[in-house]
């Protein structure tokens, strides 16, 4: 497995958006991931995962340390008849279509997003009234405080909307066995295009974009309903857009920064607030150097 200097990080996230990762690699399993782990750990040096890059705002600063990506960790098992597993990097489209294939339902919900397991499983990722938690039985996880493998199981994992128990700079996802239920291939088909027909249809998907940018802050308030009516659609910051076709989404016009994207979520948010009285939390993750003020669209 090569580790690579100066690696630029924009080619790897779905915004086209980051600096350079100080060193960077993709390993292809558990064994090689530890090794890099132990690499890191000897010569006290930070490192990050990154997986599909659907749900990660990068710097355009650039990230110190080592960028550890999951993608080449995508074998899939089928273990019984109606139980799954697949490693961290597999991505969610694949398993999604492939769990179809074998008449296996439950992650038809999962077809038109671009993330991987091991990302899905952190924020139990979700759309169309359906999530992770519904069909994760377990978590394998290499634990960096004991630097040791463990399962653990749904109870454990004490999912919420939009997170888990697993908090990722102590525990890095391996793979997940998911347990699905058996029905029709030809309904679970049906139902999984036409999944993937709305997202064609309601969201910018052909455009660069991290997926839905902020939290729904109740359940009968989303984020993009709450960002329409205060008029959020197509503002602009550098080459960073609210969406036309979704104010949930914010899309790189071409060229955009982090501070950009960064710059437009405080204003989204301060436009909700004036309106609403609500505050919007952002769904994304982050990576890499941003400044306190640009934190506080975080908080």
């Amino acid at each position: 497995m090569e580790i690579a200097d100066n690696s630029p990080l924009w080619r790897y996230t779905t915004m086209k958006v980051g600096g350079d990762a100080e060193h960077f690699c993709q390993p292809a399993g558990a064994q090689e991931l530890v090794d890099v782990l132990d690499l890191c750990r000897k010569q006290r040096k930070p490192w990050h995962i990154l997986g599909g890059g659907s749900n990660t705002l990068i710097s355009s600063a650039g990230v110190p340390g080592t960028v550890i990506r999951m993608t080449q960790m995508t074998n899939v098992q089928t273990l019984e008849e109606d139980l799954v597993e697949a490693e961290a990097g597999t991505r969610l489209p694949h398993i999604a279509k492939h769990a179809a294939s074998l008449g296996l339902s439950g992650l038809e919900f999962a077809v038109g997003i671009p993330g991987t397991i091991g990302g899905a499983v952190v924020m139990n990722a979700g759309a169309h009234g359906s999530c992770m938690s519904e069909i994760v039985e377990s978590v394998t996880v290499f634990d960096i405080e004991t630097w040791q493998i463990r399962v653990l199981s749904n109870k454990e994992l004490s999912f919420e909307y939009r997170n888990s128990a697993i908090d990722p700079q102590k525990q890095i996802v391996l793979s997940a066995k998911l347990r699905m239920k058996k029905d029709s291939a030809e309904k679970i088909k049906a139902q999984t295009q036409h999944n993937e027909d709305y997202r064609w249809r309601t969201q910018p998907i052909g455009t660069p974009n991290l997926g839905s940018t902020f939290k729904n802050p109740l359940p009968d308030k989303s984020a993009g309903f709450l960002l329409d009516q205060s008029g959020a659609k197509e503002m602009q910051e550098g080459q960073a857009a609210v969406s036309a076709l979704h104010a949930n989404f914010v899309v790189n016009l071409g060229g955009a920064t982090s501070q950009n994207i960064v710059g437009l979520l405080h204003r989204m948010q301060n436009l909700v607030q004036e309106k609403h009285a609500l505050h919007l939390h952002p769904e994304w993750k982050t990576l890499g150097l941003f400044t306190p003020e640009e934190h506080t669209v975080w908080k």
